[in-house]
This record gives C-alpha cells, sequence and structure tokens, in this order.
C-alpha cells in the first residue's frame, strides 16, 4: 500500500508543475503568433513599399539591353551605342493633369 500512496503524492505534487509548464506553453505560443503577425504585417508593407521600386529597375533592366558595352575613344569621349536590332522607342512621361504649354 505504501507504494501506491506513494506514487498518488507525486502526482499531486508534480500536478502544479504540469499545469505551469502548459500555461507557459501557452504564453510562449500567444507571444509567438504576436511576433509571427508583426512579422508578416511588416513583410506586407515592405512589399507594398518596394513593389513599385521593382518595377522601375525591371524597365532599367529591359532598357540597358538595347545598348552596345560602353567603348572608350583615345580622347576620353564614352560612347554608348544602341543595337541596330533595338527599335527607336520614346520613354512614355505621364503628364500631370493641368500640364498645359505655356504660352509666352
Amino acid at each position: 500500500m505504501l507504494p501506491r500512496s506513494f506514487l498518488i503524492l507525486l502526482m499531486l505534487l508534480n500536478a502544479p508543475v504540469l499545469q505551469a509548464q502548459t500555461f507557459e506553453e501557452h504564453q510562449f505560443e500567444q507571444e509567438l503568433d504576436r511576433f509571427s503577425e508583426s512579422a508578416r504585417r511588416f513583410m506586407q508593407e515592405l512589399a507594398g513599399e518596394l513593389g513599385p521600386l521593382l518595377l522601375q529597375l525591371e524597365m532599367l533592366m529591359d532598357e540597358i539591353t538595347a545598348y552596345q558595352a560602353p567603348e572608350i575613344l583615345e580622347n576620353g569621349d564614352i560612347i554608348i551605342r544602341r543595337k541596330p536590332d533595338m527599335p527607336d522607342t520614346v520613354p512614355e512621361t505621364p503628364e500631370a493633369e493641368g500640364d498645359a504649354p505655356i504660352e509666352l
């Protein structure tokens, strides 16, 4: 009978420790959820800010492929020629509202 009562006593003494562990685990999970939510919001804001910049970079890289490698002349001038097979394109610039030519 002594071993059985001893076993019950050990179980009763360990119950608060087990509850404390589950509380700590629950608290850790809550902190982890808060951290992951903050990280998710940060990444969304970052993507929103970097999105237009990445599009501009993509457009610039497309424009760069239309040119040959730079040549340095004997007098120090640098010439960057357009590739012969690339069409001449003028980049479109968006006009702001109210941009009317100024009459002099």
